[in-house]
């Protein structure tokens, strides 16, 4: 392998054309410069430049061999920053599945932030759960049926149930409200029709592509939704949301989230998957 300094002048001089420009950003002679390119070209047996007039423009060759010493450069930078940052393992990304980051996650995020005031989050919620597409996270929170995907866990059984805004106090007026749902849940009007349990009377559904659109309706008092357990725990907490009726139905749907693998975990993926444990800990205990 050529020593370090060679490839620094010879990634210089490419990037910037002169010789004279490389040897004043490595704080060097030019002279120097363009002797440890002829050491570099003698050791590969190949000339990396071809003159140009005033500038030097690569070779063949030399276009051929900059891809890979910028490349290890590159890994290099981020190989230095990753170890030796003094911030090195604060942020952490999330992919979170959008009702789960607006009615689980916000609302307690504040106990995070308290306990750990150094962790930095940047939350990236997305509607579909079956978005396949690659997207730059540490840990992705979905919500799907039986997801058997590796390093995936679930967090805890879902049950959905009707739900309203505590502002509606007349049970009378329940039957004469719209009913939301959202097309991306298996867990429906019709299945709670055809179960045991009291509700409303059955009338035309109004679809939303999320059940956030359906809750949002019922928070504020414009029809009745349905709701599942992790969604509704915080909201009815703040007085948003009320059960009218009694009775509920296991979902076939689950959060599942993904789980780092201990090489990869840092002080943020620790601090985060730690407290969500204490969350889920904490409302079994009340529950």
């Amino acid at each position: 392998m050529p020593p370090l300094n060679w490839l620094r002048s010879f990634e210089a001089c490419a990037r910037l054309g002169l010789f004279s420009l490389a040897a004043k950003e490595l704080n060097i002679t030019q002279p120097a410069v363009s002797h440890q390119i002829r050491l570099l070209e003698t050791f590969l047996n190949c000339a990396l430049f071809e003159r140009e007039g005033r500038r030097k423009k690569l070779s063949d060759a030399g276009h051929d061999y900059i891809f890979f010493v910028r490349e290890a450069f590159d890994l290099l930078r981020v190989g230095s920053e990753a170890v030796f940052n003094p911030e090195r393992g604060n942020e952490l990304t999330l992919r979170v599945n959008m009702a789960f980051t607006l009615f689980w996650l916000m609302p307690r995020l504040d106990s995070l932030y308290a306990k750990n005031p150094w962790i930095r989050l940047n939350i990236l919620p997305h509607i579909s759960d079956k978005d396949e597409r690659p997207s730059n996270f540490e840990i992705e929170i979905v919500n799907l049926i039986n997801y058997a995907q590796k390093n995936y866990r679930p967090l805890r059984e879902e049950y959905f149930f009707p739900v309203a805004s505590p502002k509606i106090v007349n049970i009378d007026l329940l039957d004469t409200l719209p009913l939301f749902d959202s097309s991306s849940m298996t867990a429906s009007w019709r299945e709670w029709f055809e179960s045991e349990y009291n509700g409303p009377k059955p009338s035309p559904i109004n679809y939303s592509s999320t059940v956030v659109v359906s809750l949002m309706a019922a928070i504020n008092g414009v029809g009745l939704a349905l709701a599942h357990t992790s969604i509704f725990d915080s909201a009815a907490k703040a007085g948003q949301l009320i059960r009218p009726y009694k009775g509920q139905i296991k979902m076939k749907e689950r959060y599942f989230i993904s789980e780092v693998p201990e090489t990869q975990q840092t002080p943020a993926s620790r601090v985060f998957m730690e407290w969500v444990s204490e969350q889920l800990s904490d409302i079994k205990e009340t529950h």
